[in-house]
C-alpha cells in the first residue's frame, strides 16, 4: 500500500474519497482509492455492515500505509471486513491462507529452469511477496496463528 493518493507512484491510488459518505461514520476523515476496479478488488457486499471501531482502523492502514491487526474468534468475519473495506476503495486485495500448504517458496519465489532462445537457463520466478509490493495491493494473511490461539488474528499488510 501507499500512502500517496495523487497518482504519483505507479499503481498508486488516484482520488480520495469521504469516510462519512462511504461507510456513513461521522469523521472528516478521508481514504485513498481508486477510480477503476481491477481483477484483485474483492467483490462488493452492498448489505455489509460494518464496525465503526475497526473500520476506522482498516482505513487507517490504508491511509497511512500501515499494517492493521484484526482479532477475533474464528469465523467472526474478520478477514472479510477488511475486503469489504478494499471493495470501496477499489483497492486490490489478496486473501493469503496460511493455515494451507503454503511454502516460503509460494510467499517468496524460486529459481526456475526455463528456455530462452533454445537454451536452459535459470531464472528467477518471484512468489506472492514480491509481486505484491511492486502492484500496490493489500494482503490479508488469513489463518496466520491457526492451531495456537483460538483468538485467530489478520493483519492487512
Amino acid at each position: 500500500m501507499t500512502s500517496k493518493a495523487n497518482g504519483s507512484l505507479p499503481g498508486a491510488p488516484d482520488k480520495t474519497i469521504s469516510v462519512a459518505q462511504v461507510f456513513g461514520f461521522e469523521t472528516n476523515m478521508q481514504a485513498p482509492a481508486y477510480s477503476e476496479t481491477s481483477e484483485h478488488v474483492p467483490d462488493l457486499d452492498s448489505d455489509y455492515l460494518f464496525n465503526k471501531e475497526t473500520t476506522l482502523a482498516i482505513l487507517a492502514g490504508f491511509a497511512y500505509n500501515r499494517r492493521v491487526m484484526v482479532t477475533g474468534y474464528h469465523g467472526t468475519g474478520k478477514s472479510t471486513h477488511i475486503e469489504q473495506v478494499a471493495a470501496r476503495l477499489n483497492w486490490p486485495c489478496i486473501r493469503i491462507n496460511l493455515d494451507s500448504h503454503i511454502s516460503r517458496i509460494d510467499l517468496i519465489g524460486k529459481d526456475a529452469i526455463v528456455l530462452k532462445d533454445g537454451k536452459q537457463v535459470t531464472e528467477f520466478r518471484e512468489g506472492i511477496l514480491p509481486w505484491a509490493y511492486q502492484h500496490n495491493v493489500a494482503l490479508v494473511f488469513d489463518e496466520y496463528d491457526a492451531g495456537r490461539d483460538p483468538a485467530h488474528s489478520r493483519i492487512l499488510g
